[in-house]
């Protein structure tokens, strides 16, 4: 048997190994609390579980009504721990995660998120992303793999009934600080084409790509074009949606970017996602504190599909 053929093997055995694990991860966590989308498993009888499972199947139909039909083969089962330390030790014991993260993690198989009280509802809205994009966008671009989930985890919004009506359109503080000085020097074309699926900043550089989008009302109909598969001529998906080449679209990536930088101290003000219980405490609480925001152009999805254009390079 080749050498090759022996490292496949392992590999396999690994991730069954690993798969039959999370089969069993919830049994130290007591309480269990059934949702539309979701399993909850978690620790603590006073975790509002019944709310978090609430906002939990809201985010899921607010996306596939308000952006994109995204199906899944749920139940997802979301493991809870109590703290972040726990979290991380749960991760390192359990799964071997050499360097668990801070927020939350998602294991495609057997379909697992774990995570814990704290880590709010941006964490869970991004994370929860992946597996939605994974399943339902085959040939999405490196970049667009985080962007795409890292667009989602700030908003803000409110319940109507059992809708959450969202604000979208903030940029998240602790990525504009994390960047620092290099904003303004930050090149699209490198962002748009690193193949790397992780790098020190990438999520952050990413996600300025998303908003850009939105900013220019362009979003959703990305979301479209990549998950259609349409480039309508274009070197890219990105260039599709803005209906320009990458030529034309750095001068205004450079404005952006300028944008963000000359609003860091408002930026800094942006609190964690939040849905209010209605509409009057949202207006109250976040209208209220006139919060820096990426005001959206008009979303032209069913009005103006870019033109078609002939192009020989290739950014995914």
């Amino acid at each position: 048997m080749s050498p090759v053929r022996i490292l496949s093997l392992i590999s396999i055995c690994f991730v069954r190994l690993v798969a039959a694990r999370a089969e069993v991860q919830s049994d130290d966590l007591p309480y269990i609390l059934h949702g539309k989308y979701f399993d909850f498993c978690y620790q603590r009888e006073s975790w509002d579980a019944a709310g978090f499972a609430r906002f939990a199947d809201g985010f899921v139909e607010l996306v596939n009504r308000d952006f994109l039909e995204l199906p899944f083969a749920y139940p997802i089962k979301v493991l809870v721990l109590t703290d972040r330390a726990r979290f991380k030790q749960y991760l390192s014991t359990r799964f071997r995660v050499i360097d668990p993260p801070n927020w939350g993690m998602y294991f495609s198989d057997p379909g697992l998120f774990v995570t814990f009280e704290d880590s709010g509802i941006g964490t869970f809205a991004h994370e929860i992303m992946h597996p939605l994009v994974g399943r339902n966008i085959p040939d999405c671009p490196v970049w667009a793999t985080e962007a795409i989930p890292a667009f989602f985890e700030k908003f803000f919004g409110y319940w109507d009934r059992d809708r959450i009506v969202a604000q979208w359109g903030y940029q998240n503080p602790w990525r504009v600080e994390a960047l620092g000085a290099r904003m303004a020097t930050l090149e699209l074309s490198r962002i748009l084409s690193d193949p790397r699926p992780v790098t020190e900043y990438a999520n952050s550089e990413r996600r300025l790509l998303s908003m850009f989008l939105w900013e220019h009302g362009k979003f959703r109909l990305f979301l479209k074009l990549v998950k259609d598969q349409k480039c309508l001529g274009y070197r890219s998906y990105f260039e599709a949606a803005l209906g320009k080449p990458l030529e034309e679209i750095e001068p205004i990536w450079k404005k952006y970017l300028a944008n963000i930088t000359a609003n860091r101290t408002a930026i800094r003000r942006i609190p964690a996602s939040a849905v209010f219980p209605d509409r009057a405490s949202y207006e109250t609480t976040i209208l209220a504190l006139h919060l820096w925001r990426q005001e959206p152009v008009e979303d032209d999805l069913e009005v103006n599909m870019p033109t078609p254009r002939a192009s020989n390079s290739s950014i995914p």
